[in-house]
């Protein structure tokens, strides 16, 4: 839930460690350093380098590219983002993204190593490691939505998202926290918070991570995996992307299959990707989108290769729409407008349109279908997708549950109250929803048909509501940071239902031209997160054995090819391939 729609609902509602080997330890106060020695400058991420790899500024295609090469494995990538999270997640400044490490990992990737060396990969995911939001299901995982009364709770299967990121070969290397039920607890609830997994904290600032996508948010931004997926409702894959500096794909509602996912309203639901450039949004969205019998949206929907069409000149030619009075004043204003500039030097044509001024909060009135879509979707849920054994089956159990821990339900429940007084009907949902999704859709459409556009762009989460009531997707991409307060700016593109080509494109272009996304650690950001320690990134026993096993094969080969060993009258050896002495230990 946006922070905007969070302050309307106030004023409309009445109130009522994670398991990583650690090889070595090193001062935190040094610059990042890689195995390669080589420093980046302006950063003290001591976790930052693998083996001269930056995991920052790293894409997809770039540890693809090493994976290929043997210069590391997937075995590697796993163990490096757990030392990331040990050292800044479960220590430090406690961030708190993570809500639980996926034990087969290591497991998971060991066998995607195996298939590489087999010679198969099987596309750009291989073997990269992804964390989940904890409403996503998992069959070798808890899925709670954040909830005490869900804890422990295991789904009968993945959710098509899980299971088509598994087929692209992805790791599943755990879960982030959220905002519990996507922030539909309480209004007094802040964003992050929820009962079981406890408050995430900005990556930037250690402030409000926004959204229910938090914790999603705050692992992207601190790279604690290759990417991570989100979902949204309204602005949960968007607010969290601006401010932890990602770039954030809120999908056209039926591209990307929701079951499996814990619902808070099937009208305006959806997942996506979250990710530190726009060729991985692109490949996670290919790898995820796609027809699912499980989720009648999709119906009709067809797979699409979204990295074909990202190419540096794609503004050119471009009709934009956006609206004047949308801009912020100050210095975000002023990056706001340069960043316009950019998109007319990249060869787009910017048309004001005045029609988005009358849809005002059109796209906040979806808020009256959501009570009784998530009573309804939320039992039908807890009825047929979590095991045996589950101490709740309704909402109503839920409420009843969480009374007996005022403790961790600590800000109470009034949206779930009021949730659980609507009827619970799944076609009164649909009808409800339905007056909301026209209404957007056209303000949306009268805008781009006024300026003969194919893309509306906005500052940051101006237009997220809208576009999220009318079902549309939205594309979000940094443009930099305020100097004075140093927060997170961001571009934003909407346009008509499955457009999501257009948009990314757009955004490759204007990434490319730019490049301007820093990872949080730096100097800059004074309230940057801190490690605990800077463990160097873990070997697993195993490797490290068969390492020194190799080495010791290799020099004592180097000793025979030396000494002669095994023929007559052979030289005696070197004295660097005689035995040590051993030295008592007393």
């Amino acid at each position: 839930m946006s922070a905007r729609r969070r302050s309307w609902l106030r004023r409309s509602i009445p109130g009522g460690v994670v398991g990583v080997l650690v090889t070595a330890l090193v001062g935190s106060a040094g610059l990042a350093q890689g195995q390669s020695g080589s420093p980046i400058p302006n950063d003290r991420d001591c976790l930052r380098l693998l083996r001269g790899i930056d995991l920052q500024q790293s894409t997809g295609a770039d540890l693809q590219a090493a994976l290929a090469a043997r210069k590391l494995t997937s075995v590697d990538l796993v163990d490096a983002y757990l030392a990331r999270i040990a050292a800044f997640d479960a220590s430090g400044s406690k961030l708190n993204a993570i809500r639980e490490i996926n034990p087969t990992a290591r497991a998971q990737a060991a066998q995607l190593d195996a298939e590489r060396r087999a010679g198969r990969v099987r596309g750009p995911l291989h073997g990269l490691p992804v964390l989940l939001k904890d409403n996503v299901g998992t069959i070798d995982q808890p899925t709670t939505a954040g909830s005490i009364a869900l804890e422990g709770s295991i789904p009968l299967r993945d959710a098509f998202v899980t299971q088509r990121l598994r087929d692209a070969g992805a790791v599943i290397l755990g879960k982030t926290n959220l905002s519990e039920f996507a922030n539909w607890v309480s209004l007094n609830m802040p964003n992050g918070y929820s009962s079981l997994g406890g408050q995430v904290l900005g990556a930037y600032d250690l402030g409000d991570p926004l959204g229910s996508s938090s914790g999603s948010g705050v692992a992207g931004a601190m790279a604690f995996s290759a990417f991570t997926i989100g979902t949204e409702t309204s602005g949960s894959i968007i607010s969290p992307s601006v401010v932890g500096s990602l770039v954030g794909v809120k999908p056209t509602v039926g591209l990307v299959s929701r079951a499996g996912i814990i619902p808070l309203s099937p009208s305006f639901d959806t997942a996506g990707p979250m990710t530190r450039n726009v060729t991985d949004a692109a490949a996670v969205l290919s790898a995820i989108s796609g027809p699912d019998p499980r989720d009648d949206a999709t119906h009709g929907v067809s797979g699409k290769d979204y990295l074909a069409g990202l190419k540096p000149d794609a503004l050119r030619g471009v009709r934009l729409a956006f609206a004047e009075d949308d801009s912020p004043s100050g210095a975000a204003g002023a990056a706001y407008a340069a960043a316009l500039d950019k998109l007319r030097a990249l060869g787009a044509t910017l048309v004001p349109v005045r029609s988005l001024g009358a849809t005002g909060n059109v796209g906040l009135t979806e808020i009256a279908a959501i009570p009784n879509e998530f009573k309804a979707s939320l039992n039908q849920y807890l009825a047929t997708e979590v095991r045996p054994g589950l101490r709740v089956r309704t909402l109503s159990e839920i409420i009843a549950f969480n009374a007996q821990h005022p403790d961790k339900v600590k800000y109470g429940q009034d949206l779930l109250q009021v949730s659980d007084a609507t009827p619970g009907n799944a076609t009164l949902g649909v009808i409800q929803s339905g007056v909301t999704r026209v209404a957007s859709r056209a303000g949306i459409d009268v805008a781009l048909a006024e300026a003969g556009a194919t893309g509306l762009v906005t500052y940051g989460t101006t237009r997220v509501n809208l576009a999220a009531a009318a079902g549309y997707p939205t594309v979000t991409v940094p443009i930099g940071y305020d100097p004075d307060t140093l927060d997170r700016l961001a571009l934003t593109f909407h346009g008509t239902g499955f457009s999501e080509d257009k948009l990314l494109a757009y955004a490759y272009a204007y990434e490319q031209a730019t490049k301007v996304r820093r990872p949080p650690t730096e100097p800059r950001f004074e309230g940057r997160p801190r490690p605990g320690s800077c463990a160097a990134a873990a070997r697993p026993p195993f490797t490290v054995k068969k390492a020194v096993k190799k080495k010791a094969k290799k020099k004592a080969t180097r000793c025979r090819r030396a000494s002669g060993r095994g023929r007559r009258g052979g030289k005696r050896p070197s004295r660097r391939c005689r035995p040590a002495k051993r030295k008592s230990r007393h």
